[in-house]
């Protein structure tokens, strides 16, 4: 299991929205403490050097497991982030207009607070 998911891994393309990026650039780094990165090849977002988001095809926000269990529970554009549940305490949104994601920023504070509370 853990050799097919490195395989999978590797063959992942490393694609993401570039405007997506913009706007979450827009959204996050402003806020103090966080920083811009890569993890996993991919934008990604740090508050105190632990990452609370990253950008693919959409975004991938860290939340409690509970909230993204509700926010999925409400359907599109909230989704799992990974299938087969390894990563629970992620959610997975995905617009098609770039700008709609400043209409999620309170879950994107909501992220930078949970992730800066577990430390």
């Amino acid at each position: 299991m853990f050799y097919v998911h490195i395989v999978e891994m590797k063959r992942m393309s490393h694609t993401f929205r570039r405007e997506v990026q913009a706007v979450v650039d827009d959204i996050v780094l402003d806020i103090p403490g966080v920083r811009g990165g890569k993890a996993f090849g991919y934008p990604a977002y740090k508050i105190n050097g632990r990452v609370f988001a990253f950008v693919g095809d959409g975004v991938a926000l860290k939340l409690p497991k509970s909230q993204v269990q509700e926010m999925i529970a409400k359907g599109k554009p909230f989704g799992p982030f990974e299938a087969n549940g390894i990563w629970q305490e992620w959610l997975h949104i995905e617009l098609e207009e770039p700008t709609d994601y400043h209409e999620h920023t309170e879950l994107f504070e909501e992220s930078i607070g949970y992730v800066a509370e577990k430390g």
